[in-house]
């Protein structure tokens, strides 16, 4: 590494002692070339170049060579340290912030994928509650159908059940229409059989048909082989009045022939005695034992 040296062209002049010599103008800066040295003083070269010598340039020491080229080497080499640093701070920096970027976006992917996921779950959901509400909807027309279909029919089952009551009542009412008849087991007096057919929820049979006076005649046949029983007929009340336990007045009878006629004046209850088949009645005192037979 070479360096340029200048000199100062000094020319001889007046000078003042007050002011003290006048300072170099710029142009009074030369450059000096190594090899040659510096220009010769113009009084030389006024002379004629009478003489072609020049002063001796001053040279510079190995060591001070050397030393400003190993102060070079050290800043190259600073230099260079300094620009591997900041390389690797950069390869660095940059590393990170790849490794951030694919981290964001593999994080990105996987709440899309969730959120994505998520929403086909929410449609599902949506679309089977659909379906069920359509399927709900449907059964609650066909039970609404049903339900009207069903009051429809209760409507005429009742309008059914009201014209066979009805029916009933007037088929009981003639005597054509017979309950449940059981006979009792012991032989007890009237009071006591008709407070056992009581006792079972039912009471002594009424007869108003000769239908249904057959009819309990064979069942005590079959029954009690012609074993004579108690009906719910008397004139305990009133002699000669004769009513059924319900309080109703007797309209027809089916007497024997003679009967009733009171004999000694206290046959005041009415037997059946099932060996005639229709004609059977026989009126006797209360107090006589015979199985009765109850109606419910």
């Amino acid at each position: 590494m070479e360096t340029d040296i200048y000199y100062v062209n000094f020319e001889k002049r007046n000078t003042d002692i007050a002011t003290g010599p006048p300072l170099p103008s710029c142009n009074q800066y030369e450059r000096i070339d190594p090899q040659t040295g510096p220009p010769l003083p113009r009084r030389y070269q006024d002379e004629g170049n009478a003489q072609q010598t020049r002063p001796p340039v001053p040279s510079r020491s190995q060591d001070e060579v050397k030393a400003q080229k190993c102060r070079g080497s050290r800043c190259l080499v600073l230099m260079t340290v300094c620009l591997g640093i900041i390389c690797v701070l950069l390869l660095v920096g940059s590393s990170i912030a790849v490794a951030q970027y694919f981290m964001v976006a593999a994080e990105r992917e996987s709440l899309f994928k969730s959120n994505k996921n998520t929403v086909e779950e929410f449609n599902q959901t949506i679309n089977r509650l659909q379906h069920n509400y359509t399927e709900l909807m449907t059964e609650k027309d066909q039970l609404k159908n049903n339900f009207t279909s069903l009051s429809q029919k209760k409507l005429e089952l009742e309008s059914n059940v009201t014209s066979l009551s009805d029916e009933l009542q007037k088929a009981y009412e003639k005597g054509y229409l017979w309950g449940w008849f059981f006979i009792s087991n012991e032989s007890k007096s009237w009071s006591d059989s008709r407070k056992y057919c009581r006792d079972q929820g039912a009471d002594l049979v009424i007869i108003k048909s000769e239908e249904k006076q057959r009819y309990i005649t064979s069942l005590v046949n079959e029954r009690m082989s012609s074993e004579r029983v108690w009906i719910g007929l008397t004139d305990i009340q009133q002699e000669g009045n004769m009513k059924w336990v319900d309080n109703s007045i007797l309209n027809q009878g089916f007497w024997d022939t003679g009967e009733p006629n009171n004999e000694r004046g206290n046959e005041n209850c009415v037997e059946l005695m099932p060996s005639y088949p229709v004609l059977n009645w026989n009126d006797l005192p209360c107090s006589i034992e015979r199985k009765g037979i109850c109606e419910k």
